[in-house]
């Protein structure tokens, strides 16, 4: 057994073995000591992936570990040490403290890192399985707040459907090619367009992808929001790396593409409508999960490198502008009486000057708008379509690109140009928030100036 392999798996395993002892026995008062060294369990994680050998096999052939899968967890382990950093001040002052929220994200990560090197329909679901149900925990989980029991509820039994479309995909799979392990497989039927069918709707739940997307917007409303911020990253990257890989084996069936591309533009279009019709920014945000979950899923339109490379690019960097602009949320939301609504942002500018301008960073961000890093990721996702010939998809994603711009400079207007009327305490942001938002930043304006820094890793 190669343990090289599963090195940064071992570590957050053992990390979080070590962090469920201290919560048995450490008094209750030193919770911030559980925090910050569950903080360090992913910084660990992240440091080892340069000891792991590649390509190499592991757990009898089941798990696999490549250049692209330990780029999607070394992203993947910066989120978590972030999100764990940033959420710990909203905790305490909404008076919610719970000590399993030290390790519930570790078990989280851990879940969706072996989803990576996953190359078995069993491992994979296993993986999905302790990501999805340690989230599940963590919406639920807000001291006297009503909408986080039904958020968690909802996310529950919609992920419960999710996992049923997978076990069943799993089998019509089994059936059409005798073998759970994922390969490329020629003989196309009906089994394995069953197969793909229930697959790709599984996975496209978890990305929160229309028609699948129903649980999306009361899922981040309902949530504490510094977990929102984990929510719309982690999973995403750790999932679209995953279909990168899968990809594969499976581009080469005529379905594949017709699956996908109804997929995507109905995110697109859908959401992008949706989102005008919000008065929670919260909720906004969350249909603009939706609608980046359309522009991610025509990377894996078909086999094309600079296609998937400009995904893979895209993706990452999203994920922290979208945890940046959570953290700004729920920096706002520690004030009593904030709710989120458009209103409540008038006028932030005047009151917060930086607060307002890291927000309008990330929104700009979500457009497109160069220097932002998230251009360069629509820019090689545009070429990318190009390239393979999928010039109907590239206009679409263009349009609602465009379409898209408008419900974020609504916002940005709101904190900028227009007067605020009702005035809040003064808004505090901790030490953790503070790192969370300072890296968000930089990696989204740095990366946008300079994008080769990361867009060279990604080697396919």
């Amino acid at each position: 057994m190669n343990l090289n392999a599963f090195l940064p798996e071992l570590l957050l395993s053992l990390g979080i073995l070590l962090v469920f002892l201290l919560d048995l026995f450490v008094s209750k008062k030193h919770y911030r000591v559980l925090y910050y060294l569950s903080a360090l369990v992913p910084v660990a994680s992240f440091i080892s992936l340069f000891y792991v050998s590649y390509p190499a096999k592991s757990f009898f052939e089941l798990f696999e570990v490549n250049a692209i899968n330990l780029l999607g967890k070394g992203v993947l382990y910066a989120l978590t040490t972030l999100f764990i950093l940033s959420m710990q001040d909203y905790y305490e002052r909404k008076g919610s403290v719970y000590t399993e929220l030290s390790y519930l994200p570790l078990f989280a990560t851990l879940g969706l890192s072996v989803l990576l090197s996953s190359v078995n329909l069993p491992l994979l679901l296993l993986s999905l399985e302790l990501a999805s149900i340690s989230m599940y925990l963590m919406v639920s989980v807000f001291k006297d707040e009503y909408l986080s029991k039904e958020a968690g509820f909802k996310y529950l039994i919609v992920g419960a459907v999710g996992t049923s479309f997978f076990a069943l995909g799993s089998a019509f799979y089994y059936a059409g090619t005798g073998s759970l392990f994922l390969k490329e497989y020629r003989d196309e039927n009906t089994l394995i367009f069953l197969s793909l069918l229930l697959l790709l709707s599984a996975f496209a739940l978890k990305a929160s992808a229309v028609p699948y997307h129903f649980w999306t917007p009361d899922a981040y409303e309902g949530a504490p929001t510094p977990l929102v911020g984990y929510l719309s990253s982690a999973p995403k990257v750790a999932l679209y790396f995953l279909l990168v890989q899968l990809l594969n084996y499976f581009h080469h069936l005529k379905q594949w593409l017709l699956l996908i591309a109804l997929v995507s533009l109905l995110s697109m279009f859908y959401a992008n409508a949706v989102a005008y019709a919000q008065r929670s920014v919260k909720r906004l945000l969350a249909y603009s999960t939706i609608a980046h979950a359309g522009y991610f899923f025509l990377g894996i339109s078909a086999l094309e490198p600079q296609l998937q490379k400009g995904l893979l690019f895209y993706v990452s960097l999203y994920a922290f502008a979208s945890l940046g602009s959570f953290v700004v949320m729920s920096a706002l939301e520690k004030r009593e009486g904030f709710s989120h609504h458009i209103l409540e942002y008038r006028g932030l500018f005047k009151e917060h000057p930086i607060i307002a301008s890291v927000f309008a960073l990330f929104l700009f961000a979500f457009i497109g708008i160069p220097p932002m890093a998230l251009f360069v990721g629509k820019l090689a996702l545009f070429m990318g379509l190009v390239k393979a010939m999928l010039v109907p998809l590239a206009l679409a994603f263009v349009i609602a690109s465009i379409v898209s711009a408008g419900y974020y400079l609504r916002v940005i207007v709101s904190m900028f140009l227009e007067e605020g009327e009702k005035r809040f305490a003064p808004v505090r942001v901790s030490s953790g928030e503070a790192l969370a938002l300072l890296v968000c930043s930089i990696l989204v304006l740095v990366l946008g100036l300079f994008p080769h820094l990361f867009y060279d890793l990604v080697s396919l």
